[in-house]
C-alpha cells in the first residue's frame, strides 16, 4: 500500500540523492571547514543548538571565537527519558524528549530521496552538531509517518527517510556515523494524535541521546 505522500501534487522537483547511490551527490554550499564560528554566522543553526545542549548548559553571550566559549546557562528543565531499541541497532539507547528538534526537510513522493533544497537545512544542523557543546553528544535521527497507509510500510518508509538524514550528515556534514543512530517510529510517535493523518505527522527529528 502505497503512503499518501504520493496522493499530493503531482509535481516533483529533480532528485538529488538517492539512498543507495550518496556517493553521486553533489555539494555545492561551502565546505564546512570554511565556514565561521557557529553562533556569530547562522541563527538558525544556533537554534538548533540551544534546542540540542545538554540541561547544564546552553550557549550564551559571545565570548572568544566561538559559541562553545560563550557564557554558560541554566536550562530548567526536567529531563523526559524514553527508551528505545532502533532498527538494525544492537541495543536500546535513552533519548531526551525535552533535547530534540524538527528538521524541515522534503523528499520526494514516497521515497526516501532528499529534494532540492535540503542540503540548506542539514548544513545548519550539521554546523550545530560541530558546536564544542555538542561534540560529545549522541543523538537518533527519528523518523516518523501519518498513520495514512499501511503501518509496516509506513515504518519502513521512516527508517529509510532516517538514515537518508543521517548518511548526508555523515557523508557531507563531517558529522562521525558513532554519533547519530536513525530510527523510524512510522506512525507511532505522532505530532498531533488528534488528528493520525494530518501531514503534520510525517517529519524527521534530532533527538538527543542520553544513555
Amino acid at each position: 500500500m502505497k503512503n499518501a505522500d504520493e496522493r499530493k501534487d503531482s509535481t516533483e522537483l529533480p532528485q538529488m540523492m538517492s539512498r543507495r547511490a550518496l556517493g553521486g551527490f553533489v555539494l555545492t554550499l561551502p565546505l564546512l571547514s570554511a565556514v565561521p564560528a557557529l553562533a556569530q554566522t547562522d541563527q538558525g543553526a544556533t537554534n538548533i543548538l540551544r534546542s540540542l545542549a545538554p540541561h547544564d548548559r546552553v550557549p550564551g553571550g559571545r565570548s572568544g571565537g566561538g559559541s562553545g566559549g560563550g557564557r554558560v546557562v541554566v536550562r530548567r528543565v526536567a529531563p523526559v527519558p524514553r527508551r528505545v531499541h532502533p532498527r538494525g541497532y544492537g541495543s536500546d539507547v535513552v533519548i531526551d524528549l525535552t533535547r530534540r528538534v524538527e528538521v524541515t526537510v522534503f523528499f520526494d513522493n514516497d521515497s526516501a530521496s532528499l529534494r532540492r533544497g535540503a542540503e540548506a537545512t542539514l548544513l545548519r544542523l550539521a554546523l550545530a552538531l560541530r558546536d564544542p557543546i555538542l561534540l560529545d553528544q549522541r543523538f537518533l535521527i527519528a523518523g516518523h509517518t501519518s498513520a495514512e497507509g499501511g503501518y509496516d510500510y509506513n515504518v519502513e518508509l521512516s527508517q529509510d527517510r532516517a538514515a537518508a538524514v543521517r548518511d548526508w550528515l555523515v557523508s557531507y556534514g563531517e558529522i562521525s556515523p558513532g554519533r547519530l543512530v536513525a530510527h523510524g517510529f512510522g506512525p507511532d510517535m505522532l505530532r498531533n494524535p488528534r488528528s493520525p493523518y494530518s501531514p503534520v505527522n510525517r517529519r524527521v527529528e534530532v533527538i538527543a541521546i542520553t544513555g
